[in-house]
């Protein structure tokens, strides 16, 4: 059950990962890695597409494990 909730919560938020990176970015400027930030900021597509990839491969693991478990029951 709950991990079809969790499924279903990372594809809500795949089109927010664009947010998501600026939020990153917003937090380690306000610690001080610039270094850090000048990586996301000079990559900021790439890391999107590896984020969004990232949800989406969780998500098809997460109803993966939901659909077995729903089958066993």
């Amino acid at each position: 059950m709950y991990a079809w909730l969790l499924a279903i919560l990372f594809l809500i938020l795949i089109p927010f990962v664009p947010r998501l990176v600026r939020l990153r970015i917003r937090f380690l400027r306000w610690i001080g890695w610039n270094w850090a930030v000048e990586l996301l900021e000079s990559h900021f597509q790439g890391w999107v597409i590896f984020f969004r990839i990232i949800f989406f491969v969780i998500a098809a693991v997460l109803f993966t494990i939901g659909w077995g478990a729903a089958a066993v029951v």
